[in-house]
Formats: structure tokens, sequence, C-alpha cells
């Protein structure tokens, strides 16, 4: 999933700051920041399915950590090189801990939800990462503030069920349908075996 930032007339982009490192504005490193910061929670909604999980591992460019970096194919979130003399115009970021089998109104709303929520706090992610987490030592991995993601639907479901800016954003009605649909859906691929999962998700997605 790419994304930008821009003013309410469309005609200057919000992240890109030419007199920042990288080119990324104080305000796209709050935003940066507060996806990070509920990243683990968000999975529940931009990688909903049983299988999406099954993705998520390290050195797989799909990325197991909430690390951030400019070009890392590793980093969840990805600040893609911008476009030769189209700076401005082509700065984006990536989230990579996203697929196809989810909603993408969810996906989008609660991506925005938490980045507002990095800005209005203006929380900092830490230091870009440079390399594949999975390489960096623990004192490189506090400096980018970087944790690890769920590896399971159920762990999402569980840190979603108590992430309280994205329960708001979704509602008590949506939110609780929501998961109440999902946590049933995990119990039915858990109790079963590979066959049915690819089964199941090949005629459903």
């Amino acid at each position: 999933m790419h994304f930008s930032l821009w003013d309410p007339q469309g005609l200057r982009s919000l992240l890109y700051d030419p007199g920042e490192p990288g080119g990324l504005s104080a305000l796209g490193r709050h935003f940066i920041a507060g996806v990070a910061e509920h990243l683990p929670a968000l999975t529940a909604l931009t990688v909903p399915s049983y299988n999406s999980f099954r993705r998520l591992v390290p050195s797989a460019w799909a990325s197991a950590t909430t690390a951030w970096g400019f070009d890392n194919k590793e980093a969840a979130l990805r600040v893609a090189s911008p476009f030769y003399r189209r700076e401005e115009q082509t700065y984006n970021i990536e989230l990579k801990v996203s697929d196809p089998s989810a909603n993408p109104y969810l996906s989008l709303g609660a991506l925005i939800a938490c980045g507002l929520d990095g800005i209005e706090r203006q929380l900092e992610p830490g230091d870009p990462c440079e390399h594949d987490p999975a390489r960096l030592t623990p004192e490189e991995l506090a400096r980018g503030k970087v944790r690890p993601l769920p590896s399971q639907m159920k762990e999402a479901l569980d840190l979603l069920e108590t992430d309280t800016v994205l329960m708001d954003a979704l509602g008590p009605l949506l939110s609780r349908c929501y998961l109440a649909v999902r946590r049933s859906e995990q119990a039915a691929f858990a109790a079963q075996d590979l066959d049915f999962e690819i089964r199941h998700h090949f005629y459903r997605f």
C-alpha cells in the first residue's frame, strides 16, 4: 500500500522537505511513527486472513517488524525513492504489511487514524533502518524502535482489541462485529490442516 500526504488544495506534498535527511519532512516522520506505534495491532486489518501471516517472516521482503527506512525492502514502512526532478510529486511511503485479503476501506481508514495519532502526539520513529532488521544488533534495533510483528492471526486480533486508537476509529459496532467474525475464522482455520487453509482461501479470495 503506497500513500502520500498533501495540503488541502492538493498542490504541496506534506511528506517532502528537501532540507531534511532523505527529504522526509518532520510531519512525515510523525506520521510514520504513528503507524509504526500501532502497526502490531494494525496488522489485524491490513493482513487479516489466517494465511496472511505466513508471509510475514524475516528476510522475505514483507517485513516481520515495525522497522522503517529509506528504500529498504525489508522495512515495514519504506520511504520510496522519488523520481529524478519530480521529487515532490512522486515522494511516497509504502506500507509493506498489507495484502489483497484486506478490506481497502478499513485498511486505509485505519492507516490514516494511526498516522494522525503520530502527528497529534508528535511521535518520532527512531533511526531509519538501513539493513535487514533480522541482521541488526539489539542496540541498533533499540535505536530504530524496532519491534516484532504478530506471527499469528490470534495475536494480531488480541492486540487490535486493546488498541484504543484503532478501536475508537472503528467504532463500537464495527469493531465488535469485525473481531467476532475474524476470531471465528481464526478458530476454524486453527483447528484444521494446511489443505483446508489452502482450499478455503482459494475459493474465498
